[in-house]
């Protein structure tokens, strides 16, 4: 994506009351950033849009961004060329293809770094801010044996055992670095040369536009992220409540596995990592006790790369696919009825859904989905 296109996806990320949610639809409805500032109000209005916003988004096309946003075009574009940074949607065909399928992906992602990184299978491995030697160790351990096996790593760029993870997977391979702030920042501020590092050879990667400082309320945010671009995610250490356990619910719903290390009821950080085995998680040791687990979660990243080809080849659908739709019709049908009732694996299901989705044959609701 060239300058030009950077500057038509703020234009419409400057635009006030338009939420992600609309801006999502409004990107799949119309196809790209430059359709949807090709068209008029009504064209919009028949998508969704309240007037209010529509005539905000004829406000920021006319004045090449909205004079109301927290920043402007001329100073984002500034920012992201000083850290060679670009932006795309969640329309074009470099966006992760395995965040496209989680309920809330964000429509804008920016990037930094080699975005070839985001074709790569990716294990999510996160912890305590405060983590002890051992926690950083085992961190450090299997990040770098993830890279070793051909995984790229993602994790959030915080101290303890964010950092660890991202330094591990340096190593012998790359790793992806989720911001809770606009992409010419870096928080916490020691690990400016860290995230240099990530650049070098991985990639930052944030929803929030150039600008945006480390709020509180953007870190629980961004934790969705590092588990929807993952195949499945790593709880090291984690205290109750925090951060990493909220990753680890999101990693859960959205159809990922889950793993924790097995410390003993007296390693301080230890509470969270057993609370999830009590619940379910997996076991984690070694790089061994995930791999065996990402085998169909690779193919669903696999199944869903392909669908732009297949959107554009004809309207013969795979079998899986076919069988889906069959089930759907105006009654919304959630996940695990589709599942049971196609007797397909989750992945399977996950990866037929989205693309379905993605072709324009089926539709979220409030309750699951529904045929178009």
């Amino acid at each position: 994506m060239n300058e030009p296109d950077n500057e038509l996806c703020l234009v419409l990320h400057s635009v006030p009351g338009l939420s992600d949610a609309k801006l999502l639809a409004l990107l799949r409805h119309f196809g790209s950033p430059a359709a949807v500032l090709a068209a008029d109000r009504n064209a919009w209005a028949l998508a969704g849009v309240e007037s209010a916003a529509c005539s905000a988004l004829e406000v920021a096309r006319r004045r090449n961004g909205h004079p109301a946003a927290p920043w402007s075009v001329p100073r984002a574009l500034a920012a992201m060329r000083s850290v060679g940074a670009r932006v795309f949607a969640i329309t074009d065909p470099d966006y992760p293809a395995l965040l496209r399928t989680i309920h809330d992906p964000p429509p804008l992602l920016y990037c930094r770094g080699d975005t070839e990184v985001l074709r790569a299978p990716c294990l999510a491995i996160v912890g305590s801010r405060k983590a002890s030697p051992a926690g950083l160790r085992m961190a450090a351990e299997l990040a770098a044996a993830a890279a070793g096996v051909g995984l790229a790593v993602a994790s959030g760029l915080a101290l303890g055992i964010d950092g660890a993870a991202h330094r591990g997977a340096l190593s012998g391979g790359s790793t992806l670095a989720v911001m809770a702030t606009g992409i010419e920042q870096v928080y916490p501020r020691r690990h400016r040369g860290l995230a240099v590092d990530v650049a070098a050879s991985g990639c930052l990667l944030t929803e929030f536009p150039p600008g945006t400082p480390p709020l509180r309320a953007n870190f629980p945010q961004r934790n969705r992220l590092i588990s929807g671009l993952s195949l499945a995610t790593v709880v090291i250490e984690a205290a109750l409540p925090s951060g990493s356990l909220l990753t680890a619910g999101s990693a859960l719903e959205q159809g990922r596995e889950v793993f924790a290390a097995p410390w003993s009821i007296f390693h301080r950080n230890g509470r969270g990592c057993l609370r999830l085995i009590r619940d379910g998680a997996g076991i984690v040791e070694s790089i061994e006790d995930v791999l065996l687990e990402l085998g169909s979660l690779h193919q669903l990243q696999l199944n869903l790369e392909s669908v732009v080809s297949e959107a554009d080849s004809n309207d013969a659908l795979p079998a899986g696919q076919a069988r889906l739709l069959a089930l759907l019709g105006d009654t919304a049908e959630d996940l695990d009825s589709l599942v049971i009732a196609s007797q397909l694996p989750v992945a399977t299901v996950l990866a037929g859904l989205s693309s379905l989705e993605l072709l324009g044959r089926i539709a979220r609701s409030p309750g699951g989905y529904v045929r178009c």
